[in-house]
């Protein structure tokens, strides 16, 4: 029975997908980097409200603006038309925004000119309701700064995560805790890098954060297990690789019943969430899914000969100890 469940024998395979992933996830970032959802770029929104928002008149919006834009020489790389956000860009004000978006090297004195060109065109449309232009120069900030500390604040959580787990589960889960963390970590990372999942400029650490958080979490809930399981006496008699194969087995439910619920309130919640909430929300399923695949995968194939090298660690000190008692008797 217990044949069937052996983690061990898996570990290079985890090791070489985790490997070639971040591989690959380096060199990707090293040449376009994240795919940031606010890169360098300028742009001019027109918003109006819902008066303007019939067909005709929003055609007849379009074609006043592009007018514009092509007497002052000006070619735009995109045109959407978005739910005006508040300035927090997560709720929606009910108004309607017309984006349309242009080369980082169109000079903002020109940008400005053309915004003002517009307005006054589309006052003198009369195309009724309130209508304004404006232009905007975004710059996909790198948050360098923050990601240092962020960088900080992971390095010690990991150490204080080590610590914890040490002394509450022993130090073959806690060594295998803190690989499964760095692991999750620069997999997270890596994913965005291979995917090109839009992201703020700020989110990559801080889904590298959630994976790590995830990750302790997934990892503690099979140290419970494990320690529960291997009270039994029946699980004395087992080796490494299969007692740990048995431990994790079993474990599913019960770590689907905790996850389960927290990936479907985050699906729901993107699913609702305005676009600029949408932009955290569903991303974060990724360091989840990291997380699950570190906890019940990667991580118990670590463990394996970790144990295995405690075990026979604790097993020699056990025998020295008896003959020293031995010894003492005699």
């Amino acid at each position: 029975m217990t044949k069937r469940f052996l983690p061990g024998k898996l570990l290079p395979v985890w090791i070489a997908v985790s490997a070639v992933l971040i591989a690959v996830g380096v060199v990707l970032f090293s040449i376009f980097g994240f795919n940031y959802a606010s890169p360098e770029k300028k742009t001019v929104e027109i918003g109006y409200d819902a008066i303007v928002f019939i067909e005709e008149k929003e055609d007849k919006l379009a074609e006043e603006c592009e007018k514009v834009f092509s007497q002052n020489d000006l070619d735009y790389t995109e045109k959407r038309t978005d739910t005006e956000l508040d300035v927090g860009y997560v709720s929606e004000t009910g108004n309607y925004l017309l984006v349309y978006t242009f080369s980082k090297d169109v000079s903002d004195e020109k940008l400005a000119k053309a915004a003002e060109d517009v307005q006054k065109a589309l006052d003198s449309a009369a195309l009724g309701g309130t209508i304004s232009v404006s232009a905007h120069t975004l710059a996909g900030e790198q948050f360098h700064e923050a990601s240092w500390r962020a960088a900080i604040a992971l390095g010690v959580a990991a150490i204080v995560a080590l610590v914890y787990v040490g002394f509450r589960f022993g130090w073959a889960n806690a060594i295998t805790g803190l690989v499964a963390c760095v692991n999750d970590v620069l997999l997270t990372l890596s994913l965005f890098a291979i995917v090109r999942i839009p992201v703020y400029a700020y989110a990559p650490l801080l889904f590298a954060g959630i994976a790590a958080v995830f990750s302790v979490v997934c990892w503690l809930i099979q140290c419970m297990k494990m320690r529960e399981n291997f009270k039994d006496p029946s699980f004395s008699s087992l080796t490494a690789q299969e007692a740990v194969g048995l431990s994790v087995a079993g474990s599913w439910k019960f770590a689907l019943c905790f996850l389960a619920p927290v990936a479907a309130v985050f699906v729901v919640l993107g699913i609702v969430a305005s676009n600029g909430a949408r932009l955290f929300l569903l991303p974060v399923l990724v360091p989840l899914a990291v997380s699950v695949y570190s906890s019940f995968l990667l991580a118990p194939a670590v463990l394996v000969p970790i144990k295995s090298k405690f075990d026979k660690m604790k097993s020699s000190r056990k025998k020295y100890v008896g003959k020293k008692k031995a010894e003492a008797e005699e």
